[in-house]
């Protein structure tokens, strides 16, 4: 298997739940104080826990632990980079 394709593939799934996610961000999210902060947060999660979920199945991944664990880190990766961003955001 090429995982550099498949990891381009999936960074390329990524970069859409981040466009996603700033549209999100500045029509639900961006006046709305903590609470509302909080639930993007965790909005943040959702969606890559979601993307990578339909990347393995889509891909037929499950029995490949080594593509698995590619795939994961990338989701960690850009979740936490995103959490960290609009963690920050007042």
């Amino acid at each position: 298997m090429d995982y550099t394709a498949l990891e381009n593939d999936f960074e390329c799934a990524c970069q859409d739940v981040i466009t996603t996610l700033k549209s999100s961000y500045k029509t639900s999210y961006s006046a709305g104080g903590a609470a509302k902060l909080e639930a993007f947060l965790n909005l943040i999660k959702t969606e890559f826990d979601t993307a990578e979920a339909k990347f393995i199945d889509t891909n037929k991944l499950t029995g490949n632990t080594e593509a698995l664990k590619r795939v994961r880190d990338i989701a960690k990766k850009h979740a936490k980079t995103c959490l960290e961003y609009y963690a920050r955001v007042q």
